[in-house]
This record gives structure tokens, C-alpha cells and sequence, in this order.
């Protein structure tokens, strides 16, 4: 769990990093703000992937923990991806190297492009949930069996034990009746 949680800070790191060195001209408050304002904002479209994608599956105490590592990590993957080739766009039409019909452009490009990343992160979560619940339900099911051979096995020791108990006290008794007829 460390490693995975240190990979997730590695790649929040990156993402930070890739859109301070993209946005060159722009002072350390506008990069500031351009870096919390992405981050939210793929944060945001992250989160509703995430719900989107689980609609109609049983969320668990697992399903939380796994919810928070799954948005964790691809919040920032989708910032490396995204957010660094508009800073450089935003960072050109800032500096008037190009127009904003050029910025637009690539706005909708980079929008559809991450539009198709969602759609794929959808349904790769959909599939990590189902198959959490599936080895959570596997794992009920051959606790339940377990339990049942295990109370089975009690059961059967136990008319063990009253079948011995039976024959224990019917012998004693015929040893106490043959004792009672030999004195008689």
C-alpha cells in the first residue's frame, strides 16, 4: 500500500511540475492558480467518472478505500496527459504567437481527447468494481460453506458423543445389573 501511495504522490508531483514548467511567462500566482484550478477541475470530471461508472454496483467499506486510491491516481495521470498541452497553448496566446481561434482549437481537441480518456477510465472502473465485488461475494460464499462443514462436523461429533454416551451409560447399567444379580 506504500508503494502504490507513493506512486500516486510521484505522479501528483509530476503533474505539478510539467504544468509550472509549461506556463514560462505567466508569474507565480497565475501559475498557482492554473495549477489548483486543473487539478480541481480533473479532479471534478474524475470523481463524476467514478460515479458514473459505479451506478448499480453495492459500494463496501473496500469500494471506499478503493474509490480514494483509483481517483488519487488518475487525477494526476489525466493532468500529465491534458493539462500541461494547454498550459503551453494558453502560455502562446498569452505571448500573441497564436490567436484564439488557434487556442479554441486546440482546446477542443485536447476536450475530446480527454472526453475519450473518461469514457475509458469509465468502464475500466466499472470492471475494477465488479470485480471487487465479485471476490468479495466469492469470498462470503466459501466463508459461509466453511462455516456450514464446520457445523456439520460439530453436529456430527456431538451424535457421536450422545451415541457413545448411550452406550456408555446402557453398559454401566448392565455392569450394575450384573453386579446387583451376582450379590443377590
Amino acid at each position: 500500500m506504500l508503494v502504490i501511495i507513493l506512486f500516486i504522490l510521484i505522479l501528483n508531483v509530476v503533474s505539478i511540475l510539467l504544468m509550472y514548467r509549461c506556463l514560462v511567462n505567466s508569474d507565480r500566482k497565475e501559475k498557482l492558480i492554473f495549477i489548483a484550478a486543473g487539478t480541481a477541475l480533473m479532479y471534478i470530471l474524475t470523481s463524476i467518472v467514478y460515479w458514473i461508472s459505479t451506478r448499480g454496483i453495492e459500494m463496501t467499506e473496500v469500494s471506499q478505500t478503493g474509490k480514494d486510491l483509483i481517483i488519487f491516481a488518475f487525477v494526476p495521470v489525466n493532468g500529465i496527459i491534458i493539462l500541461p498541452l494547454f498550459a503551453k497553448s494558453f502560455t502562446k496566446f498569452k505571448d500573441r504567437k497564436i490567436s484564439g481561434t488557434v487556442l479554441r482549437n486546440r482546446g477542443i481537441v485536447l476536450g475530446v481527447v480527454l472526453l475519450i480518456l473518461l469514457i475509458l477510465e469509465c468502464i475500466y472502473f466499472k470492471n475494477i468494481q465488479e470485480q471487487v465485488v465479485n471476490y468479495i461475494t466469492e469470498q462470503t460464499r466459501v466463508q459461509n460453506e466453511q462455516q456450514e462443514l464446520d457445523n456439520e462436523n460439530l453436529t456430527n461429533t456431538n451424535s457421536n458423543n450422545d451415541i457413545t454416551n448411550t452406550v456408555d451409560d446402557n453398559v454401566t447399567s448392565n455392569i450394575v445389573n450384573d453386579v446387583i444379580n451376582a450379590v443377590d
